[in-house]
């Protein structure tokens, strides 16, 4: 049986608050990446927009209105033979920073500099780096 190719197409946004970036760390339960730490966003329903879908998934995932700035990058990569994810990072800003979790993440940081190198992965460090995302973040 031949497997159909999927192509999965997300949003993240990059959310600063008071020179502090927001990630949220995936429940050890879930299916991709138990127990990492990412920034917030998910995947676009079909017919969204963009930044809909970015809006969307921010409120359902962390409870925060947030006004989106720019594209900060866009990246692609495979998580099985016949599954490819495209992700485009949006820079954003909020207004509070009273975060309400969803049930698929354990936990929350707002986090500095040394912080976001600590705990993100190696694959959205490099992302950042290669993209210039953190001389933009704390210039």
């Amino acid at each position: 049986m031949m497997v159909e190719n999927q192509m999965i197409v997300g949003v993240k946004g990059v959310i600063i608050k008071n020179g502090r970036v927001l990630i949220i760390k995936r429940c050890n339960e879930a299916h991709v990446a138990g127990g990492t730490w990412e920034g917030v966003g998910g995947k676009i329903e079909f017919g969204e927009d963009l930044e809909s879908a970015l809006k969307r998934e921010v409120m359902e995932e962390v409870g925060l209105e947030i006004q989106i700035k720019q594209i900060l990058y866009a990246t692609t990569f495979q998580t099985s033979p016949t599954r490819q994810v495209v992700i485009i990072t949006y820079l954003c800003t909020c207004d509070n920073k009273d975060i309400t979790l969803s049930n698929e993440h354990s936990d929350y940081l707002w986090a500095t500099y040394d912080e976001l190198k600590t705990y993100l992965p190696k694959g959205i460090l490099a992302d950042f780096e290669r993209n210039n995302v953190f001389s933009l973040l704390f210039a």
